[in-house]
């Protein structure tokens, strides 16, 4: 990559870098610009052992005729997007949500996602029996257990015959 010589500025040049390995910068590092590097792999499999093997999980791009294939390795890849035979795209949908995954990025853009990220949830339970004893608290006493396995086989055991059975009794 060069400088381009009529663009005042700093400007670089789209760039495809060949012959290069696993352990190079360009590889190890987040890039942000108009740079591809191209390295030789011996099969799917170590593309995305490689692809993998990084700080950074934001955006991937496979290209391929194999569209099977090539979805198959998007759901392997980690990363916040994963786009297959174009790049960058998912930024364009703004349904789609968008966002890294390990030191890339924090949180996520575009979809309900980017909406909830501005969002503070909270639960808050309110007492509906008014009981002045519930089920659950001390002092567990045989009464209580017996309405407990009541309830537990009223909501979890199939068929009317089997929940309105008689619970065992403890001792």
């Amino acid at each position: 990559g060069r400088r381009k010589a009529n663009s005042p500025g700093l400007y670089y040049e789209p760039t495809v870098l060949v012959d290069v390995n696993h352990e190079m910068a360009i590889v190890q590092e987040e890039t942000f610009g108009p740079v591809i590097p191209i390295m030789k792999v011996k099969d799917r499999d170590e593309a995305v052992r490689l692809a993998n093997d990084s700080r950074y999980g934001l955006d991937s791009s496979i290209f391929t005729r194999d569209k099977k294939s090539a979805w198959d390795m998007a759901e392997k890849i980690s990363a916040g997007s994963v786009c297959i035979n174009d790049c960058l795209v998912n930024f364009v949908i703004p349904e789609a949500p968008m966002g890294g995954i390990k030191e890339s990025g924090l949180g996520r853009r575009h979809g309900i996602e980017g909406i909830r990220k501005y969002c503070r949830q909270k639960t808050i339970v309110m007492d509906r029996l008014g009981l002045k004893s519930e089920l659950i608290w001390f002092p567990t006493t045989n009464r209580k257990i017996n309405l407990f396995r009541r309830a537990l086989r009223l909501f979890f055991r199939s068929g009317w015959r089997n929940k309105l059975s008689a619970p065992g009794r403890t001792r």
